[in-house]
């Protein structure tokens, strides 16, 4: 194989790995595209970005092993025909049920084409690249799954959300013409025999209920039947697929590959570089949209700065470690992760952007150099075991996904929901202390009942409804309270009342001297007439402006009320996210030591080469 061929050939595997990657993060900012477009609730709407992730997560090991059995290279165009092919029935999809059974397939295609892209590589460029070949692979892993977000948005902004999906089509094309032509079939000498059919059900039972609890406990309540039975019924198959495996001639996973320890550590670090993801792609996406009320491609080009530093700092963490061994680059990745959580969760409404892209920075270093541990990962394996180790890893990655959003997700939307309580109370507090009319205040109590009512946070579009409404009913000129007193308006206000006093008394007197002027053919009566007249114009007037300064009181209090209504929500909703980017970086901070066995020989594999 000359090496323009083996270039073309890695091209091929890198955009196969890039779009099977990026899939799983870019469709989470067209979710209300879609939920308007095919009538979905958010419950329904939310499973096609779900079931993609399900279908990565369990079938990733299964793809691999089948692939190491029968040939990647044959199972590698397999899965890009599933992927491509789906991708482009995704575009045409009418309904939310078709687009969810197509995700599916497309997510089975994912599985298939993902883990097999690096022990392609490596049998491309051979054992002695493995780390050049792991770094690349990494660094397309992170770039296309940090990149989802901003890129959807950008999609999002020029074209339907059907290109989301569409994008995949001509990508999926020149991959499978470039692998087609270019790569040469590879196998696991190793494996002989049939496929292990008890170890594929008790292996896919296991991770689709532990996958399937996690990701829907949110959606269905933790304690209830359907998630308890989804957990418990994953684990219990999760130990028979193990009690399984030690016992067939021919497993479907191999369990002494764990007694390496640097493919077990790399493994969890590299599952918590899945969990720490949805913080910038999930979380602060959130927060930038439903709460800073900021467009899809606004939010998309404050995370792009994540994508950037990976393509930066994954390279460079390879470097590294060929100088100083995976230990410190992990290590540092996880430290650097566990930080950016912590300094995520100082951001506060008014934080600048720069400082927030600043932030977003620091957590692409450290998600760059904790996807070092992919490199680590099957490093010191036999070559014709790269194959399932890049499975095990790359499932490890979507299973830390998954738990990320069950616990982060989980403990925001529990913040959020205590956070809306309490701003709620404060709206109720604040526009009873303050000097309005009664129908305004029940007005303002009704819609701040009707705001904070949702299963989510209130939109900018449900803010300016309920201003608009409290507003309205604020022109109703009956019953209108004085000014506040000691306000400037109030001693306008008492000012003018005095004179009104004064124009009502001389407006009786001259309504009395007219009436009398008329009884007795005064040639003055025309002028006093007019006089009357006039005073009581002018007493009308003074009534009118004593209205006015009510309603501008009123208008200038309810803006104070709005403003100080504001100031609660968003300290409010900044600590609902603070608390869940702190649980974040204690669980990375919790699991940061396992880099220190990322780097460590198991005496047997070295024996083995």
């Amino acid at each position: 194989m000359t090496r323009f061929t083996k270039a073309l050939c890695f091209i091929g595997l890198t955009i196969a790995m890039f779009m099977g990657t990026l899939d799983t993060t870019i469709v989470n900012i067209a979710i209300p595209k879609i939920m308007t477009d095919l009538n979905g609730s958010l419950a329904n709407t939310s499973w096609v970005m779900t079931i993609y992730t399900l279908a990565m997560s369990v079938f990733m090991i299964t793809a691999s092993k089948i692939a190491d059995r029968f040939g990647r290279k044959k199972i590698m165009l397999l899965g890009l025909l599933l992927f491509g092919g789906f991708s482009a029935a995704c575009m045409t999809a009418t309904s939310l049920s078709m687009l969810t059974t197509f995700r599916f397939f497309q997510g089975l295609g994912g599985a298939i084409i993902t883990p097999i892209v690096l022990p392609m590589g490596i049998e491309v460029f051979g054992k002695e690249k493995i780390n050049r070949v792991a770094s690349v692979v990494g660094a397309v892993t992170a770039l296309a799954a940090a990149g989802g977000p901003p890129i959807g948005g950008i999609i999002l902004q020029v074209a339907s959300w059907r290109w989301i999906f569409g994008i995949n089509v001509p990508l999926a094309i020149l991959a499978f013409m470039l692998i087609a032509v270019c790569a040469k079939e590879s196998y696991d000498e190793s494996l002989a025999g049939g496929i292990d059919f008890p170890g594929l059900v008790f292996l896919t039972a296991a991770l689709g209920g532990v996958t399937f609890g996690l990701l829907e406990g949110r959606q269905y309540g933790w304690t209830s039947l359907l998630i308890l039975t989804s957990l418990i019924g994953g684990v219990l198959a999760l130990i028979a697929f193990i009690a399984t495996e030690k016992r067939v001639k021919n497993p479907l996973l191999e369990l002494d590959l764990f007694r390496e320890k640097t493919l077990s550590a790399s493994s969890i670090v590299y599952f918590m570089t899945g969990f720490a993801l949805v913080a910038p792609s999930l979380i602060l996406n959130y927060f930038l949209q439903n709460v800073l009320g900021d467009s899809p491609l606004h939010a998309a080009l404050i995370i792009i700065p994540v994508s950037l530093t990976i393509m930066i700092a994954m390279p460079l963490g390879t470097k590294l470690l060929d100088k100083t061994g995976a230990i410190p680059v992990t290590l540092a990745g996880m430290l650097l992760m566990a930080a950016s959580l912590f300094l995520l969760s100082l951001i506060k409404t008014e934080t600048a952007t720069a400082l927030i892209v600043v932030l977003l920075v620091i957590n692409g270093f450290g998600f760059g150099f904790a996807s070092v541990s992919m490199v680590a990962s099957v490093r010191y394996l036999p070559k014709n075991k790269s194959g399932i180790g890049s499975g095990i890893v790359n499932a490890a990655r979507q299973i830390g996904t998954c738990l990320g959003i069950a616990i982060l997700v989980t403990v925001l939307d529990t913040n959020i929901d205590t956070a809306k309580t309490q701003i709620h109370h404060a709206g109720d507090q604040i526009i009873a202390a303050k000097t309005l009319s009664p129908h305004v205040k029940t007005v303002a109590h009704q819609q701040l009942a009707a705001v904070f009512a949702g299963s989510s946070t209130p939109t900018k579009h449900q803010q300016k409804k309920m201003r608009q409404t409290i507003s309205e009913a604020a022109k109703v000129k009956t019953n209108l309270p004085k000014p506040a007193a000691g306000s400037d308006l109030r001693k306008l206000y008492d000012a003018s009342a005095g004179l009104q006093q004064g124009s009502n008394k001389l407006a009786n007197g001259s309504e009395a001297l007219a009436k009398a002027a008329q009884q007795t053919r005064s040639p003055l009566a025309t002028s006093i007439v007019q006089l009357s007249t006039g005073a009581a114009t002018m007493a009308q007037g003074q009534a009118a402006f004593l209205t006015g300064i009510k309603q501008v009181a009123q208008k200038q209090t309810l803006q104070t009320a709005f403003h100080d209504i504001t100031q609660r929500k968003n300290t409010r909703l900044a600590q609902a996210f603070s608390h869940t980017y702190l649980i974040g970086a204690l669980i990375v901070l919790c699991l940061s030591p396992v880099a220190f066995w990322t780097d460590r020989l198991h005496i047997d594999t070295l024996r083995s080469e």
